[in-house]
């Protein structure tokens, strides 16, 4: 019997290799999106926490409370800008997300049409073992017969 080839196999790979970019893309969106997440929890802190340095510090100018106004009001500008980053890259990663299903799906329908020409290569290996082992037989007992 010849030795079992799946007639896919490369398309069953570059399926495999797309599912890999497209889960690298993913990752990185996701790495994006954790790293807006981070900015924006940082520039919230600083803004919330520009007050307390203020007074902590014992007397307070007219120049640094407007100073301070103008830090919490260019922070606040930036933290919605952060925030509808965050929320615009949602969306992006909900679809990359439902590529790299359809993807997997492409890649598991082949892995499945693999597995079932294994197992009828396998099933007809086995009828074929079973069939020269009965002519073997055969042939010793005709053999045996004979003499």
């Amino acid at each position: 019997m010849t030795k079992f080839t799946f007639p896919l196999a490369r398309v069953l790979d570059w399926r495999r290799t797309q599912v890999q970019l497209e889960e690298t893309t993913l990752e990185r969106l996701y790495a994006e999106l954790r790293a807006l997440e981070t900015r924006l929890h940082e520039a919230r802190r600083e803004r919330d926490q520009a007050g307390c340095w203020l007074l902590a510090g014992g007397s307070v100018t007219g120049a640094e409370l407007a100073a301070l106004d103008s830090f919490r009001k260019a922070s606040a500008v930036e933290c919605a800008k952060l925030a509808a980053s965050a929320t615009a890259m949602r969306p992006r990663i909900a679809a990359q997300l439902q590529v790299v299903i359809q993807k997997r799906r492409d890649v598991k329908l082949l892995d499945l049409l693999h597995a079932r020409k294994l197992q009828t290569w396998n099933l007809e290996l086995d009828r074929e073992i079973d069939r020269e082992a009965g002519e073997l037989h055969l042939a010793r007992f005709h053999r045996l017969s004979v003499l």
